[in-house]
Order: C-alpha cells, then structure tokens, then sequence
C-alpha cells in the first residue's frame, strides 16, 4: 500500500515532513519520500508495511486532518499496483 500525504506547510523542511510522518505511522511505515519540500504543492509519498487495501484506507483516515506546524493535512491510500498520483496543484 502506498500513502500520498499532501497540504503540507512551506516552512516544513523535508526532515521534519519525514520525522512527523515517521512518528505518527510507526512501524507502518517503511519509506517516507518527500516531494517538492518548502513549496505550496509539497507531499509526501509513503510505502506502507500493509497488503490489505483496508489497512491502508483506515491509516490515511487517522492521518488525515493532523496537524503540522498548525496546519491540517490531507491523506490518500493507494494499492501497490497503482501508481500513486501526486495532489493537485495549488496556484
């Protein structure tokens, strides 16, 4: 399973976008990779330690709407068979 994470703050770094992520997926988390840090379309594609598609709904539900440096996140699980989609873009 695959987790787009996305709405995350500019003034995040890299590091603190993985740290966080790291943290609150635990061992569910088996690589965390960040793109386009420190701009408005910045988000995070994670590899899930999770075969059953379920799994993956139900740990983009608890992330969705947690709070990075005050901001509320936005999350989706996709299937490993699918190619995850990055968010749209903000202008």
């Amino acid at each position: 399973m695959n987790l787009i994470v996305w709405n995350i703050p500019e003034t995040c770094s890299e590091q603190d976008v993985r740290d966080f992520l790291m943290h609150e997926l635990g061992h569910y988390a088996k690589q965390v990779t960040v793109h386009e840090p420190g701009t408005s379309n910045a988000y995070a594609h994670v590899e899930l330690n999770a075969d059953v598609p379920y799994v993956g709904d139900v740990i983009a539900q608890q992330v969705h709407g947690k709070l990075l440096c005050g901001v509320a996140l936005q999350a989706s699980a996709t299937p490993f068979n699918e190619r995850p989609s990055p968010p749209p873009r903000r202008e």
